[in-house]
């Protein structure tokens, strides 16, 4: 990066699933425009794909639930939480105002985005539509497993401390864009920095 050029701006919408974290982010790329990028955890897994292609077998398939379970045991989602993170910072110090859509459940993930995303001030959104729309929201989409909004909804929010806090149940996807834009333009974030000094 140049000396004196300026850094993009970071939103951060995390949620649980079916939070309208993805409607809410198109809606800010149309409103923010290029150079704006949109990226999150699925992003990196479609790139990485640590469990390879989807398998055809039953032996296949039970090969790739003993990977997932070593995965997870392993603190591998954890690791591709920090290389989001670091991907993020790198992309705002180039230039560029990124959204992040994701899913901060695990205390140490949440801990890491502090550290990478306070010094460059992240604004951090809590996407909290009711318990009950998002599970509603899920049934309909019928492109993930059912259950995830509410296994992951009091984890994701857990430690309370946001610089925005949207429901998507009342406000459109517009809507929400814009009062994003509009806390932008209010002042400096402070949720992300708050959290490094409560963990």
């Amino acid at each position: 990066m140049q000396r004196g050029s300026p850094i993009g701006k970071i939103v951060v919408l995390n949620g649980a699933s079916s939070a309208g974290k993805t409607s809410t982010a198109r809606a800010l790329l149309d409103l923010m425009g290029a150079p704006a990028v949109h990226t999150g955890l699925d992003h990196i897994l479609d790139r990485v794909q640590p469990f390879g292609a989807e398998p055809h077998t039953a032996l296949g398939r039970l090969r790739r639930s003993a990977q997932i379970v070593w995965f997870q045991r392993t603190d591998g989602r954890l690791r591709l939480f920090k290389q989001l993170h670091r991907e993020v910072v790198a992309l705002a110090q180039a230039g560029r105002d990124v959204i992040v859509d994701t899913a901060l459940m695990d205390p140490r993930a949440l801990r890491d985005a502090a550290v990478c995303f306070g010094p460059v001030h992240g604004l951090f959104v809590g996407m909290k539509p009711p318990l009950q729309v998002s599970e509603r929201w899920e049934a309909m989409r019928g492109d993930r497993e059912r259950g995830h909004a509410r296994k992951h909804y009091d984890l994701v929010h857990a430690h309370g401390t946001y610089d925005l806090v949207l429901d998507p149940s009342v406000l459109t996807p517009q809507e929400c864009a814009r009062a994003v834009l509009q806390r932008l333009a209010d002042g400096p974030p402070t949720a992300f920095r708050q959290l490094l000094t409560q963990m």
